[in-house]
């Protein structure tokens, strides 16, 4: 059944639409934001604000009007979703670029490895350049470039393109697939894209 299933969406696959696209977006922006929080937990032994949740400000921050009440100007606010942009955007382009590559692994390393690392490139040029914001920095790594690339990093990237493509491009297909299925689908995912670019915005102005 799963098969079929999976036969069905490829053979629907051209017919690609911004609810997919999303779809993709949330889910590996979520496993990004996994990896990449608990990676700097065990190195640092803290939980900090990764991607686009926020939980180390309070309400006085995000309204100073509030400043002069006691006690609700102190009360942590926790909002935003547990996602990191740079892997949901990386992750599209993995799924789309790179699909066709699933029976030449090694190949499929390298490209992703080659391509994803400019990607993060280009991506760290957007927000030091138009954001003005350093969200990252490899300064202190092996073999880095102007602490916006490095080996461990391009590394990684590959295989992420290898896992993505052997193994969790068949799961997110699948996942969109029931995610059809509920009732008012796409007002649902309509409702997350505009919080996303809510969160998008605050973390621009506010980080």
């Amino acid at each position: 059944m799963e098969k079929i299933k999976l036969e069905n969406l490829a053979s629907d696959y051209k017919k690609i639409d911004i609810y997919r696209i999303f779809s993709f977006f949330i889910i590996c922006a979520f496993i990004g934001w996994i990896f990449e929080t608990t990676a700097v937990l065990i190195q640092t032994g803290h939980l900090t604000d990764r991607g686009l949740l926020f939980i180390q400000k309070n309400f006085g921050y995000y309204f100073p009007s509030l400043k002069s009440v006691p006690f609700i100007k102190n009360v942590p606010l926790v909002w935003g979703l547990p996602i990191i942009e740079i892997y949901g955007l990386g992750g599209i382009i993995i799924v789309f670029l790179f699909r066709k590559l699933k029976n030449k692994p090694f190949i499929l390393f390298f490209t992703g490895m080659i391509l994803m690392t400019l990607f993060e490139l280009m991506a760290n040029y957007f927000c030091d350049y138009v954001l003005h914001r350093t969200y990252w920095d490899y300064s202190k790594d092996f073999l880095n470039y102007q602490g916006r690339i490095c080996l461990r990093s391009s590394l990684a990237w590959g295989l992420l393109s290898v896992f993505t493509v052997k193994f969790l491009i068949s799961k997110l297909e699948l996942i969109y697939a029931e995610e059809r299925r509920l009732r008012h689908f796409k007002t649902i995912i309509s409702i997350f894209i505009a919080y996303t670019f809510i969160c998008v915005f605050f973390k621009i102005i506010y980080f």
